[in-house]
């Protein structure tokens, strides 16, 4: 359970507390970098010490936050040097494969688990497990499936796409994180047939722009990507639910 704890924490520093223009600009500027793994660091001492002791905590806690700057300062220098789409895309992928793989052998490698008071007092909490659960589905539907989709445009797309796609409406992306929460929440309640309307009630209010080529591609790239990522997530992490 502490794991899953550890990887909410992730994606809360590594998505939500890291907007596109702070993303963008570490890669140019070291500055922008540091703020970002302080950022990153002051979410892991929330999530890890006050259910961890101390003495066992703190060199863990050194080894995520030091190897999380590494690797992104990699990435930074090799997307600065290889500067095209497909190398791009595949350092995304690449960047959060390793933060993952770095959190579950720490976890395993120093057996964290939480131990202290604090936490004997939360986990009397009726539904713990499961609100954990929900949570980071909720957390992984939200903001890093909205930027892996987003790099998958600019993947795919040629250059006026990607400027169409940089120009999108916030709407736009509201209704596609919109849609996989409301996917995932009919997946846990296994209403599977229910996501069709979903999908369906979407492309009516596109039927005028589906008539548009360019738009269409995007258009089904974006919506199968959506729900997929939504299905997957969902699927896997209900596993765990008690």
């Amino acid at each position: 359970m502490f794991l899953i704890v550890l990887f909410m924490a992730h994606f809360i520093a590594d998505f939500t507390f890291q907007p596109a223009v702070l993303a963008q600009k570490k890669i140019d500027k070291s500055k922008y970098l540091a703020i970002h793994i302080i950022i990153y660091a002051v979410v892991f001492l929330i999530a890890i010490f006050p259910f961890v002791s101390f003495s066992r905590a703190v060199f863990p806690y050194l080894i995520i936050v030091g190897s999380h700057f590494l690797i992104d300062w990699i990435r930074k220098r090799a997307d600065k040097r290889f500067n095209n789409k497909t190398f791009i895309f595949a350092s995304f992928i690449a960047d959060q494969i390793c933060h993952a793989l770095v959190l579950t052998i720490i976890y395993y490698a120093f057996n964290l688990g939480a131990e202290t008071k604090l936490y004997g007092l939360i986990q009397q909490w009726p539904n713990l497990n499961n609100l954990i659960i929900y949570s980071l589905t909720f957390v992984i539907l939200w903001d890093p499936a909205a930027v892996f989709i987003k790099k998958l445009f600019t993947y795919i797309s040629d250059g006026n796409s990607c400027e169409q796609e940089e120009n999108d409406p916030p709407a736009g992306r509201i209704i596609g994180k919109l849609e996989r929460i409301i996917i995932s929440f009919l997946i846990f309640n296994n209403q599977f047939g229910t996501i069709g309307f979903v999908l369906t009630a979407k492309s009516i209010a596109r039927y005028k722009q589906l008539e548009d080529k360019i738009f269409a591609e995007r258009y089904l790239v974006g919506t199968l990507a959506s729900a997929l990522i939504s299905i997957i997530t969902t699927i896997i992490l209900k596993q765990y639910l008690q």
